[in-house]
Order: structure tokens, then sequence, then C-alpha cells
């Protein structure tokens, strides 16, 4: 798992080393802030290969030295499944939900536009309910908790205190890998 982090780290460090280096201004930090916004979940797991729409909600600090902390908590939605073999099928159902904290590294370009990235960890909490009669290693039925690392990156507009975003998402929770790609908006406090 630790080998999955070096990449986004890496990423996330090079735009922090190329923000500090290269611009010739600082990055117009904004202080507080909270948002929300609408997301098209894509999940992928041994029984599941759909997508869902999702939402979440965020608020964070960024500071004027090109970095910033954010917190959100993440509703993937319901995901429905099957899993099928030689005795019979089993339909999966499997709602998931995260809490978030992570470090943000962002690149203004101009005074409209800001690019970045985050990084940080999760914790998460499903609810999987299994009807019929085959089983899989992979899903139980219960709620299941866990914590694990997520990254991200996207594209911000700026306007005065409010702003738009668009913004991919990558987070694993156990056994299934979901990817978040999302539109939503952003105001200054």
């Amino acid at each position: 798992m630790k080998t999955k982090l070096v990449a986004p780290m890496m990423l996330l460090g090079a735009v922090v080393l190329v923000a500090g280096l290269g611009a010739s201004r600082p990055a117009a930090a904004q202080g507080f802030y909270l948002g929300g916004a609408a997301s098209h979940a894509a999940i992928n797991a041994t029984v599941f290969d759909e997508t869902r729409n999702s939402y979440k909600f965020f608020l964070g600090y960024e500071l004027p030295v090109f970095l910033g902390f954010e917190a959100a908590w993440v509703n993937f939605g319901k995901f429905d499944g099957v899993i099928t073999s030689a005795g019979g099928s089993t339909r999966v159902g499997y709602d998931a939900k995260t809490g978030t904290a992570a470090l943000t590294g962002r690149i203004p370009i101009g005074d409209l536009v800001t690019v970045y990235a985050k990084a940080g960890y999760m914790y998460w909490s499903t609810d999987i309910s299994l009807i019929g009669d085959v089983t899989d290693p992979h899903f139980e039925a219960g709620t299941d908790h866990g914590h694990d690392p997520f990254y991200g990156g996207g594209l911000r507009f700026n306007f005065g205190r409010f702003s738009v975003l668009g913004e991919w998402e990558k987070y694993k929770l156990r056994d299934v890998d979901i990817n978040a790609v999302s539109a939503g908006f952003r105001v200054t406090l």
C-alpha cells in the first residue's frame, strides 16, 4: 500500500516545488472556505463495475504559501451487483460513505484559474447486504469500517469569494476502488 502513495505524493511535492520556485507572485490565499459538489462515482470491484451519482461537503483553509488543509464528508451512494457461480447467485448491495482530511497544494494561473492537488487520509464506512446463497471472500454482510489514503486534483475558477471547481479523486475502500469526478462550488468566508 505504501508504494501506491509514492506517485501521488511525488506529484503533490512537484506541484508545491514548482509553485514555490517558479512563481513570480505569491498564490492568493483565500483563507477559510466551505463548499459542496455533485459527483459521478465509478466503482470497480469483483461484482461491481458501475457508476452512481454521489455528493460531498467540504471545508478548508488556504495558507499563503501554496498549501492548505481540507476536510470533507462524501456519500458515494448505493451500488448493486450480483455474484454468480454454478451454485446460484447472490445480490449485493454496497452503500459507502467516508470522512477525509487532506493536505492541498495549488498553483494560480492568473487571477481566474487555480490548479490544485490533494492527498490525505480517509475513514470510511460501508453497509453491505447479501441476498442469495453464493458467497464472495471480498463481501460479507454487515457494516465495515476502515481507513486508507486517497488523492486527487482539480481546476478551480475564482470569481472573488465564490469559486466553481471540477475535480477527480481516487479512493480505495479495502478491496473496492472508487473514482469520483465532481463539479462543485466553494465560498470563502
